[in-house]
């Protein structure tokens, strides 16, 4: 296992990595990749006056963040925390969150019913989860894929998804144990190709080979395999574009997440996903720091997070984690009033855009 250290750091990069691309995403996801270009130009992106709004990606990861922290390092006791924290969740009447996740938490009542809780939809809302979890795993003597696996089945039963959770696991792996000054891309594609079980996906990421070879631009690739219009939200789409990105720019936060984002679609999650990748591989340094400094998402802001990386670093050998194994305090009123202050924040968003039109 790595030195607390720097598993704190690499811990720190993923979440923070992932909760701000998540919100640079957000105000551009849907839109085709000429719209957004249209509408928000060239310039570097940035958050709004209204600070930066995370979508139900990163309330994903920080669940199964959470019941990581409850499971005593135990799959059984993980799955059950998770579902729980899961159930509750439309409670808090969460914007932007996407039906299958919805569906899935509904299923979590019917749980003692022995139905299972996932969806079959190939939706890849389970992307910033995935990179969290393999990324905590590492060193404790699991078997990452196993426990990736069983992250995204809780909410999707696809086997397409599973099996995009299973290249996104192994690459979030790889980005957290290879130094950026050994990092080899084109030896890390090479993994992932080997990791798939599915052909379909397997030959698109055979296909990424001579476009990283030649350091082409992610929109190349996706004009490549027709995606010129946007990413969808296609799990296995979103982790070959995701996955280009960061090997393309693994140490450079800005360029990778700014390029995943542009090319449109599911910007939110393309993201987070790269955000993430970028902070495991390379810190939270990485990550600049005035869009840390304007993140909002209370009650789990930046310090919350901050303070999640230190637990999640003594993780599964810490004082409590085999006793009684504490989760930090998610404050449930303050997400309500979290999610209503961002409805109300994106409609007043919408209205400006029309006046703007009309004017």
């Amino acid at each position: 296992m790595h030195s607390t250290s720097l598993r704190r750091d690499q811990i720190h990069g993923a979440l923070i990595g992932a909760a701000v691309g998540d919100a640079l995403g957000f105000p551009r996801k849907g839109m085709a990749r000429r719209a957004a270009l249209a509408r928000y130009g060239r310039r570097p992106l940035r958050f709004s006056w209204l600070g930066g709004i995370y979508t139900p990606d990163t309330h994903l990861m920080l669940m199964s963040a959470q019941a990581l922290l409850n499971s005593r390092s135990d799959l059984r006791n993980f799955r059950r925390a998770y579902r729980m924290r899961l159930s509750w969740y439309p409670l808090s009447l969460p914007i932007g969150c996407g039906w299958a996740t919805l569906g899935s938490a509904l299923k979590c009542w019917l749980v003692r019913l022995k139905i299972n809780t996932g969806v079959n939809s190939e939706d890849n809302a389970p992307g910033a989860s995935i990179v969290f979890c393999s990324l905590a795993m590492h060193g404790t003597g699991h078997r990452i894929t196993k426990w990736a696996d069983e992250t995204v089945v809780i909410t999707r039963s696809n086997v397409q998804a599973r099996d995009a959770a299973m290249v996104l696991g192994a690459l979030a792996e790889a980005a957290s144990l290879n130094k950026p000054e050994k990092f080899d891309p084109n030896a890390v594609l090479g993994v992932l190709i080997e990791t798939s079980q599915l052909d379909k996906t397997k030959k698109k990421l055979e296909e990424l080979k001579p476009f990283l070879e030649q350091s082409r631009c992610p929109a190349a690739v996706a004009r490549h395999f027709g995606w010129s219009d946007g990413i969808s939200s296609s799990f296995s789409k979103t982790v070959v574009m995701a996955a280009y990105c960061f090997l393309r720019y693994p140490t450079n936060y800005r360029r990778a997440v700014e390029a995943a984002i542009r090319l449109g679609g599911d910007t939110s999650t393309m993201g987070a996903i790269v955000g993430g990748l970028v902070g495991a591989h390379a810190g939270v340094k990485a990550v600049p720091g005035e869009l840390i400094k304007n993140l909002g998402g209370l009650p789990h802001n930046p310090d919350w997070i901050k303070d999640m990386a230190e637990r999640m670093s003594h993780w599964p050998h810490g004082p409590d984690d085999l006793h009684m194994a504490p989760a930090l305090p998610s404050d449930a009123p303050v997400q309500l009033i979290r999610n209503l202050y961002t409805a109300l924040g994106l409609l007043l968003r919408r209205v400006l855009r029309l006046f703007c039109r009309c004017v």
